[in-house]
């Protein structure tokens, strides 16, 4: 079978994969070795190559969250979830609920999500239009888009159905505590790389 090097892929009209036939996919290299996929509603994307900017700002915020939360989350970085037998995404970088096992079993599920981020710079269009229903449909109770476009950080809260009530945008100057973690800030600023870390 030639591999598949497409943007989303769905080679049979109306099929929709399933997390097990996504995963069979990729161990049977059928998808491009050289590409990363995910799987979102049943449809495989193509992730974007991840340019400088990009990968300095996850650098960043897996730093400022180890240092920050210490053993209250594990900081997952560019690692799947599993959210139903239909989707299987690879946000940027996810705080789950900590175990000793670090999910050596099983791949961590909705329930085990705290926070979510994705950092968008030519992504933040699907970000928005693809992936934040995903995570609001999941009950995914907190999702940051770090918008390197416009540098802001984009905060959504309260998920109903497929879209979130509450949206909170925040420049360099502000700050943000995370729902799941009261007692903890950060400095927008350092997140987007206005300020150096302290």
């Amino acid at each position: 079978m030639a591999k598949i090097e497409s943007d989303a892929v769905r080679p049979v009209a109306g099929h929709l994969f399933t997390v097990e036939e996504f995963i069979k996919l990729l161990q049977a290299e059928v998808l491009s070795a050289d590409k990363k996929f995910e799987l979102i509603e049943g449809e495989i994307f193509e992730m974007t190559a991840m340019e400088a900017p990009h990968f300095a700002a996850v650098m960043r915020l897996n730093h400022l969250f180890v240092e920050k939360l210490g053993k209250m989350g594990q900081v997952s970085v560019q690692s799947p979830i599993r959210l139903s037998a239909y989707s299987m995404p690879e946000p940027d970088l996810v705080i789950l609920h900590p175990r000793s096992d670090f999910y050596a079993a099983e791949l961590p599920k909705a329930s085990d999500v705290l926070l979510i981020v994705e950092v968008s710079g030519t992504t933040l269009s699907r970000d928005k239009a693809v992936k934040r229903p995903l995570y609001a449909n999941h009950n995914l109770v907190e999702l940051w888009i770090v918008n390197l476009s416009e540098l802001q950080l984009e905060v959504y809260r309260e998920p109903k159905g497929k879209t979130y009530r509450q949206t909170l945008i925040l420049d360099h100057a502000d700050y943000i505590t995370p729902l799941k973690f009261p007692d903890v800030s950060f400095s927008v600023a350092e997140i987007l790389g206005t300020k150096p870390l302290s």
